[in-house]
């Protein structure tokens, strides 16, 4: 918390785990893998692309630009971009950018 104040939570799950499989640790790892999945995903989606706020509400539309968008994120990733947003604005900017990532 920003005043510094240290607090306790409590959360409570439901797994289908066996008593000796849900350690602590193993929980605290599937937790931390779902987070991890959104802040690599859903974030990027939403900050870079702005996906929340998008105007495509018709037919196959959003489908379709939430799949263009997990390519283009995904192309990015495999290729060693490390910033996706700042690689975003650079493949927009230039086609030939874009071309030379894509090692074409």
């Amino acid at each position: 918390m920003k005043s510094g104040d240290i607090r306790d939570d409590c959360a409570f799950g439901l797994t289908s785990l066996t008593k000796d499989r849900a350690t602590p640790e193993n929980l605290l790892g599937i937790a931390r893998g779902h987070w991890e999945i959104e802040n690599r995903n859903h974030h990027v989606r939403d900050t870079t692309y702005h996906e929340n706020l998008s105007q495509v509400r018709t037919e196959n539309g959003p489908h379709m630009m939430a799949t263009l968008r997990g390519l283009a994120i995904s192309i990015m990733r495999l290729t060693g971009v490390k910033n996706i947003a700042k690689a975003a604005r650079n493949f927009a900017a230039s086609a030939w950018v874009t071309l030379h990532q894509l090692g074409l």
